[in-house]
């Protein structure tokens, strides 16, 4: 019933957005004014288009990750197999993305769909906040005899986060951004999902200064 309360209060911000440009589009005199509010429209579908897809896989997340099999999962190579991915596609201005590869292996057991959804939704974070050609450091320590976790850290140079925010920025639909940075360019669920799918590998995920 939350879920769907809030997945309900997400959706109309944009729709009532889209309506009121809409509306405004029918009366507006000058081109300046209707590519303005074009662009407005655009913005709030490609808006509502991420909350969708982010909303269609964390309702159908529990039972998948119930059904599918566990198997060992070389972390290295699925995070190095990751972070190459982005420096191939890496465009100017965007940060560059750099593995720490470990000594020794670390191998848990898992799903590497879910789990590499985890990575990328970090690396994808950590970048959204770095200044222009900053710099997103991925480390991975393998398992310890004391504690039999592996531990990967994602490490940005963003402006941080507020010590109040630490763990509200998992809760589902946390939107909120520092000022200046670009609104409605995430759905708010990425890193409640990544919360989600550590929980059920039995790990355990948090933001730190």
């Amino acid at each position: 019933e939350s879920f769907a309360a809030d997945v309900s209060h997400e959706l109309k911000n944009p729709l009532t957005s889209i309506r009121s440009a809409a509306e405004t589009l029918q009366i507006a005199k000058t081109p300046e004014q209707q590519a303005k509010l074009l662009a407005v429209i655009q913005k709030d579908v490609a808006r509502m288009d991420r909350l969708i897809t982010d909303i269609s896989n964390a309702s159908r997340l529990d039972a998948e990750l119930a059904r599918e099999s566990r198997e060992a999962i070389d972390l290295a190579k699925l995070i190095k197999d990751i972070v190459s991915m982005y420096g191939e596609t890496t465009k100017e201005g965007q940060a560059n993305v750099i593995f720490n590869e470990p000594l020794s292996a670390a191998y848990v057991l898992g799903n590497p769909g879910a789990l590499g959804q985890v990575i990328r939704n970090l690396i994808d974070n950590a970048r959204s906040f770095s200044p222009p050609d900053g710099e997103v450091r991925v480390r991975l320590d393998p398992p310890t005899t004391r504690t039999g976790l592996a531990r990967i850290t994602v490490e940005d140079d963003g402006p941080g986060i507020p010590p109040d925010n630490l763990e509200s920025i998992f809760k589902r639909f946390y939107t909120k951004r520092p000022a200046g940075s670009a609104f409605g360019n995430n759905s708010g669920l990425g890193l409640a999902i990544s919360r989600q799918i550590v929980n059920s590998h039995g790990g355990h995920i948090h933001a730190e200064n």
